[in-house]
């Protein structure tokens, strides 16, 4: 069904520039975070990390409505500790998590053993672009914050609908521009982010050009609803706190830490301007 082992990016690919950026220290994150990857959805006086993380994951899982009939398919699944969590909270069926980071997939696989979930929990190397798997093969497709990255995202939306069973739903965690930049300053801080963090301009959506790429790739019952209040602010104070700066530098280094931190900032700013959004996305393959 897919390709067991690690793919080998050209350096000028983008899958290469962004497993290198994530792939940067990853095999030293250890218990931290308990390595999960998302912002978090920080609500209800949520203020620890890995809770407001948890949340976000448990949100994503009721919009897909998992069940014990599903085969999901995790796009973007980081190190595998929220497919872990999907597992534990809603029992699928199955699940087949692919990464473009290689780092990621040894972790996943490493937690899959652990938790005694190697019949039910598959890792995947491999690009969101062009995924690995036949068509109309899962009864959910989900994506956490990944889309953003994928050059482009609208390619995977195609994947998504392609490798969907029919009346099959998707479900995404994405950003999105809430307005268009006002003036150099505005163009500055929102170009400075997108290079950072390896984001193709291609993917500088508005929700209507969202809603329009989702359309045009065979999704009905488009769903949209921003919530970027609840998200980018409380993952910004996390990543501030001084325990998380000095643990950041530890694992990734002196120079990829402290680029991380500037990242966070720059996302963090282009949304208190008004500029960024994060959007909950759900979505239906027709019967």
């Amino acid at each position: 069904m897919s390709k067991p082992d690690r793919m080998v990016w050209n350096k000028a690919e983008h899958e290469s520039k962004v497993e290198n950026f994530y792939g940067t220290g990853a095999e030293n994150f250890g218990g931290y975070h308990q390595q999960y990857l998302n912002f978090g959805l920080w609500e209800n006086g949520i203020d620890d990390f890995v809770e407001a993380a948890e949340n976000l994951v448990q949100r994503m899982g009721t919009l897909l409505g998992l069940n014990g009939e599903s085969h999901l398919l995790d796009v973007a699944c980081g190190m595998g500790t929220q497919d872990v969590y999907l597992m534990r909270r809603f029992a699928p069926r199955r699940i087949d998590a692919l990464d473009v980071t290689w780092k990621h997939i040894e972790h996943g696989r490493e937690k899959a053993r652990a938790a005694n979930l190697e019949d039910r929990l598959h890792f995947h190397h491999g690009t969101a672009t062009q995924l690995p798997f036949e068509d109309a093969s899962f009864t959910h497709v989900l994506s956490i914050e990944g889309p953003v990255h994928f050059n482009t995202r609208e390619l995977f939306m195609r994947e998504a609908h392609r490798v969907l069973k029919p009346g099959g739903t998707f479900a995404l965690s994405d950003y999105s521009l809430r307005r268009k930049p006002r003036n150099l300053y505005e163009k500055f801080v929102i170009n400075t982010a997108m290079w950072l963090w390896k984001v193709p301009t291609e993917n500088a959506d508005s929700i209507e050009t969202y809603t329009e790429k989702m359309n045009r790739s065979g999704f009905t019952n488009v769903e949209i609803e921003e919530i970027g209040e609840l998200v980018i602010p409380g993952y910004y104070r996390e990543q501030r706190r001084p325990e998380t700066i000095r643990e950041l530098v530890q694992i990734r280094g002196f120079v990829a830490g402290r680029l991380g931190g500037i990242i966070d900032y720059a996302v963090y700013k282009a949304h208190m301007i008004g500029l960024l959004g994060y959007l909950l996305v759900r979505a239906k393959k027709p019967v």
